[in-house]
């Protein structure tokens, strides 16, 4: 792979991230996290977006990103611990996903098998 293939690469690949809902955020402070949420408010690059726990949690949009229905953003979340992420990238999930299934995806993610997940 010649070195410009890697570098591309390389600004593709986000990482592993945490699987959060906005309860579980504030513990994954500074880190790569990845929440499912619908799309609550766009408004000047900051969105609102309702997770799997019925909380609220404010993103910071990349600039050119637009949101659907229901979103996942993998981002970092802020270092002081409140309930935001700088986005890193953004997938449209559509506009019929359940996010009870996956309140309990996080669930499991973040207790009984966090040891699956890191």
């Amino acid at each position: 792979m010649g070195s410009l293939q890697v570098k591309e690469r390389a600004k593709m690949d986000v990482g592993c991230a945490f699987r959060v809902n906005a309860a579980c955020l504030p513990q994954y402070a500074g880190q790569r996290v990845a929440l499912v949420g619908k799309v609550v408010n766009v408004d000047s690059g900051m969105a609102t977006l309702q997770c799997s726990d019925g909380q609220n949690v404010q993103v910071t949009m990349n600039a050119g990103s637009t949101y659907g229905e229901f979103v996942e953003v993998v981002g970092i979340a802020n270092a002081d611990g409140s309930q935001s992420v700088r986005e890193e990238r953004a997938c449209d999930m559509g506009n019929n996903f359940n996010l009870d299934n996956y309140e309990q995806l996080v669930q499991l993610a973040n207790g009984k098998y966090k040891h699956l997940f890191q």
